[in-house]
């Protein structure tokens, strides 16, 4: 039976890394466009304060897309490549 999930909108398997990994692209493209900022507002008598985020951590997001591509990969049978690659991630 099919573990169907709902990502921005879109009926997407959860066993089909491939589909799986588009789906959370488009997330992230969504993210990084800004679509996913929450606004938050304070006000007091005497002061107005309003704050944004994004609701969503990018690390965790990269990690998994990193995940769902090498099982894609494997799946298909393409192997795959690898060359030095590094990222700066500050903690």
């Amino acid at each position: 039976m099919a573990n169907i999930v709902t990502i921005r909108g879109a009926q997407v398997d959860a066993d089909d890394p491939c589909a799986l990994w588009q789906a959370l692209y488009a997330f992230k493209l969504a993210v990084l466009a800004g679509e996913r900022v929450e606004e938050i507002e304070v006000r007091s008598p005497v002061t107005t304060r309003r704050s944004r985020f994004g609701a969503s951590s990018m690390s965790d997001l990269e990690a998994e897309l990193d995940r769902l591509q090498a099982s894609c990969e494997a799946k298909s049978g393409r192997r795959r490549r690898y060359a030095i690659r590094g990222t700066y991630r500050p903690y």
